[in-house]
Formats: structure tokens, C-alpha cells, sequence
């Protein structure tokens, strides 16, 4: 084993660990008891400590810096109280299957008081509150084992399936008692499953080629494992359709002429297209697929001939029932193969005709999605699809970017088809509210030099507002653009389709955002910022922002105003007032 022997404070092992294992940040809510271990963050010019007001925060931006590239990443929230306070986001992170390391301090609750500030008392574990969002966690007394935990955080966190562990730490540790320990430096690359059997690949190979309509329903495994090229170079060999779920929509551009959309629209902004495409084999690669707790999880399946699925672990197998065949294996290795083989053994003309189908039926289904956003024109508001374009257009322009949303109001499966395909869209997948102001900065912080859109709803803004006096802090230059429509929209839908009183009525309660202003928050918060109301100036505001963003290397925020986000014909319900 390669270690390093060090002489130095309980938080100047952990910091010296962390260092060696390739980790250049900490995302972290400051907390007193956790004096030293700040100072050693401090002191050590090799890792960067990176302050939000809100725990939150701290994980949406742990969480958001793993999407980038899938390197793991460190938060820190303060005791047992602060790690409660990070759970709405802990929860995306679990969702997401994401290797962020969370870490804690305890106190002893059982030699004397049981009641201690902030922390939990001992009828309960340190890890007991993140439990059913980690992958596994470790409790640790002893200083001299700490670079051992975390190493193995990494390394569990980093595996399949991937997901976010913690370690608790004593905080007889946060003293200034010097321990002799030994850093453990290693290389190792993050663990991946083996091969697939060539009888498996040539199997699915022949389904895909006696098959009308076959669909590629691709997910996170895919980016994970660094195919993305593989899995397009597969879909337009063969002449396949791409879906994908609607919490990643990552492995493949929507912009590709093959990608229909999202899977079955559950759970996403409509409920169908006018006319589905009827698959009649699906190969799932790397989709973890979920639903709504509801027969309809299922139903989309039934029709399906031939459905296979591949995956590094049995999350990416386990809820497809009735299996033609299932394979674990590491995606990139599966799809490498099977391109090796299918190109060997078939011929990608045979299938010209299936090409031009299924290229005209996601012409279809994207012209039906930009007409829904693309309605009459609104004096002094801007259409959402002329956002999607310019904001995608605008990045295109620097040679490509990262955009993560946490929006519905401007959906990016409506942006138009291109050849230029180098943005990459990163949203989190479990839904809870405050993640987009965070996971842009997360995102910029490991996109290095290229420019980052963080497309943050009104209400997402509200939030978490007060991660962008982090921006602004550390000077971490992304461009916060807000599809502003003044309302939870996402909400205000799912009451109209209620068939409640508010749905009859057209009146409702609850769901308007009137009377906020983000440009006067960014301003509040040292951030310069601009609303945009005309149409006609929209991509030259956007493109100057971004132009701003890039070469001033600062934050700026964007307060686009969007038409109200109620129902057609709906209005705001009188709200209650005390006086």
C-alpha cells in the first residue's frame, strides 16, 4: 500500500486525505465547532473551500460538480442539525446517483447530557437522519483511521451504483491534539463492471434487425461511462428512434433528428404526443426507470415485443419485467462491442427506410412540442421556445457549454433540430425544489473554462436565492437566466388537471409569484443583473450577457419575463390577507 506519514491535527489529516484523493473542493455551510477543521481547509492551498449561506446549497453544488465530469465530490454541513437542514437536496443527490461524500461532526450525547446544540441525542446514530439517501455510511472515533474512511467513501461512492455516502466524525477530533497517521495515495481508477458475452450482443443485434420500430430508451449510465458517441454512432447505424427519461436528458442531444422525446411524457410537461410511436423493441441502456407509484409505471411496457435491457449494476434491470434478455455489463464496453459486431455482420443501408421513418416522426413530435410553446405572441413577455433557441444557440456560439435547469416552463425536448450539438444538459433527478441556483455553480467549478447556463425557474430562485451571493463571493462567473412566468406553472397544471374547484373555476390559489423581483435579489446580493421583456432583443441580450459572463469572469443575471404560467384562461384566486 503507497502512504504518506504525516504528524498533524485530526482536520489537517482529513484535509491532507482529501487532497490525495484528487479532491479539489469542499462545498460547505461554516459552523463554530468546527473551528480547526476550517483552519486546515484554509491553510492548505491545494483544496478550496466553497461558502453557501444554506445547506442546501452546499448540496446542490456538491451534487452538481459530480454531473460534470462524474469526479466525486465533498460537502460539509454543520452537525446533525445542518445535515437535516441539506436533505431536500441530499434527496437529488440520491436520486441521481451521484458520488458526493457528505460529512458531519458529532458530539457525545451519552457520557453526560443527552441534549446537545444541534446535534441529535443518543437514541440515535450520527447517520441515522441521511440513512435512507446515502449508499453507506461510516461513524468514526479514532483519528488515525481517518484516512482509511475516506478512502473508502470514494471509492463505495464512486462504484456502481454510484451514489452519495457519509461519514460522521467525532468531534473530540476538532481539537488541536497532534496524531500520527498515514495518507493513503492511490491512483486507482473507479471501479467498472466486465464485459457482455458475445452471445448476449449478437442476440439483442438480431432483435434490432428484424424489428419495425426499435427504440433506444437511453439514461445516466450511458454519460456515466463516458458513451455518448457510441450510443449515437449506434442509433443512426441502425436507424433507431432515442428516447430518454425526463429526469436525465443528458446522453443524447435533443437536437439529434433520431431523439422522439421524452419516455411516455410521464411525469413530464404533457401527457402525450398526438400519435406515439408504438415501439415494438425497446433496448434500455443505463436507464434506471422509474414512474409514479401507479399501474402506468408499467403499462407503457406491455405492448413491447422484445425488451432488453443493459446496466453496470441490477438498478439499471429491475423494473422491467418480463425481460426478453438483460445484460450487466459496462455500458461502454457493451455498446463498443456491439458496434464491432453489428457493423461486421450488418449492413447499415438495409435499414434507409426505418432511418427516414423515424427521423419523420421526431420532426413530428418536435413541431408538436414547439407549437405548445410557441403560441400567439404577448406584448411586453417572451415566448418560451425563443428562450430555449436563443439560450442554446447563444452557447453554441462559444463552441458549447453546460446548461442545468431546474425549470418546465422553457423544456428543452422542444429545441430545434442542428448539427451543432456540443451543449450538455444537466438537471437533477428527484425533483425537490432549491437545486438550480447551487448546481450552476457546482457545474461552473468543474466546467473550468467553459461557460455554464443555469436556467433557474422563479420559484426554484425563491428557494435558494442566497446561492448567488456565492456566485458573486467566490467570483464563479456562470449566467443565471430565469424563465420567469410569475408562477409555479408546473403546479397550477397539475390543479387544472385536478378536475377540483380551482380547475372549474379557473381561479387559482397558491401557485402566482406576483410581486418578486429578481433583479433587485441578484443586485441585493452584489450581483449585476437585467429583465427582458421584448422579443425582438432577446438573443442580443443573451448573447451580450453570456459575452459579459465570459470575459468579465462574473456572474450575471437575466430576469426574462415569460407569459403567466396558469392554465389558458386561468387567474389568480384572492389570497388570503390578515388585515
Amino acid at each position: 500500500m503507497n502512504t504518506t506519514a504525516i504528524s498533524g491535527t485530526a482536520s489537517e489529516v482529513m484535509i491532507e486525505q482529501f487532497v490525495a484523493s484528487g479532491i479539489k473542493y469542499v462545498f460547505y455551510n461554516s459552523g463554530s465547532r468546527e473551528a480547526l477543521f476550517f483552519d486546515a481547509l484554509n491553510n492548505n492551498p491545494k483544496i478550496h473551500g466553497v461558502l453557501a449561506l444554506h445547506e442546501g446549497t452546499v448540496a446542490s453544488m456538491a451534487g452538481a460538480y459530480t454531473q460534470v465530469n462524474n469526479d466525486p465530490s465533498v460537502m460539509l454541513v454543520h452537525l446533525g442539525a445542518g445535515l437535516a437542514q441539506s436533505m431536500g437536496q441530499l434527496y437529488n443527490i440520491w436520486y441521481s446517483g451521484l458520488p458526493v461524500i457528505v460529512v458531519t461532526f458529532f458530539g457525545d450525547s451519552g457520557s453526560y447530557a443527552d441534549r446537545i446544540n444541534l446535534d441529535l441525542n443518543s437514541s440515535f446514530s450520527p447517520t441515522s437522519i441521511s440513512a435512507p439517501l446515502t449508499k453507506h455510511s461510516w461513524t468514526v472515533l479514532e483519528p488515525q483511521g481517518l484516512p482509511q474512511v475516506i478512502h473508502k467513501a470514494k471509492t463505495v461512492a464512486t462504484t456502481f451504483p454510484q451514489g452519495p455516502v457519509h461519514i460522521a466524525v467525532h468531534d473530540k477530533m476538532l481539537s488541536k491534539d497532534r496524531v500520527n497517521a498515514d495518507i493513503i495515495q492511490s491512483n486507482l481508477n473507479p471501479l467498472r463492471s466486465g464485459y457482455p458475452s458475445d452471445g448476449d450482443v449478437e442476440q439483442i443485434l438480431s432483435a434490432i434487425d428484424k424489428s419495425n420500430n426499435p427504440l433506444l430508451y437511453v439514461g445516466d449510465g450511458v454519460w456515466k461511462t463516458n458513451s455518448e458517441q457510441q450510443v449515437t454512432e449506434l442509433a443512426e447505424y441502425f436507424g433507431l428512434g432515442i428516447s430518454c427519461p425526463e429526469v436525465d436528458q443528458r446522453s443524447i442531444s435533443f437536437k439529434h433528428p433520431h431523439h422522439i422525446g421524452v419516455f411516455s411524457q410521464l411525469g413530464g410537461y404533457l401527457d402525450t404526443y398526438p400519435v406515439e410511436f408504438d415501439p415494438d423493441f425497446i433496448l434500455s441502456i443505463g436507464v434506471r426507470h422509474q414512474g409514479n407509484g401507479n399501474g402506468e409505471d408499467l403499462a407503457v411496457l406491455k405492448g413491447v415485443k422484445d425488451l432488453y435491457a443493459v446496466g453496470s449494476d441490477i438498478a439499471y434491470l429491475k423494473n422491467y419485467p418480463g425481460l426478453s434478455g438483460a445484460v450487466i455489463a459496462d455500458e461502454n464496453k457493451f455498446l463498443s462491442r456491439m458496434l464491432e459486431i453489428g457493423q461486421d455482420k450488418f449492413d447499415s443501408a438495409k435499414y434507409s427506410a426505418r432511418k427516414r421513418t423515424v427521423k419523420s416522426y421526431a420532426f413530428n413530435t418536435r413541431r408538436f412540442r414547439r407549437e405548445a410553446i410557441l403560441k400567439q405572441p404577448v406584448p411586453g413577455k417572451i415566448r418560451p421556445g425563443l428562450l430555449v433557441d436563443a439560450v442554446d444557440s447563444a452557447l453554441e456560439k462559444f463552441g458549447g457549454g453546460y446548461i442545468t435547469t431546474e425549470q418546465t416552463a422553457a423544456p428543452f425536448d422542444a429545441v430545434n433540430f442542428g448539427d451543432n450539438r456540443e451543449n450538455v444538459l444537466l438537471k437533477a433527478h428527484g425533483g425537490s425544489e432549491g437545486w438550480g441556483v447551487g448546481a450552476g455553480i457546482g457545474a461552473k467549478l468543474a466546467a473550468d473554462n467553459t461557460p455554464v447556463v443555469a436556467m433557474v425557474g422563479d420559484g426554484s430562485l425563491y428557494y435558494a436565492d442566497s446561492g448567488l451571493w456565492t456566485s458573486v463571493h467566490h467570483n464563479i462567473p456562470v449566467l443565471f437566466v430565469i424563465p420567469n412566468n410569475g408562477a409555479y406553472g408546473i403546479v397550477a397544471g397539475s390543479f387544472a388537471k385536478s378536475g377540483g374547484s380551482m380547475s372549474d373555476k379557473g381561479r387559482y390559489e397558491g401557485v402566482v409569484l406576483d410581486g418578486i423581483n429578481p433583479v433587485k435579489i441578484a443586485e441585493a446580493f452584489g450581483m449585476e443583473a437585467e429583465t427582458v421583456e421584448n422579443e425582438d432583443i432577446l438573443t442580443e441580450k443573451i448573447e451580450s450577457a453570456l459575452k459579459f459572463v465570459q470575459s468579465e469572469q462574473r456572474p450575471f443575471l437575466l430576469d426574462v419575463r415569460l407569459p403567466i404560467g396558469l392554465p389558458e384562461g386561468g387567474v389568480a384566486e384572492n389570497q388570503f390577507k390578515m388585515v
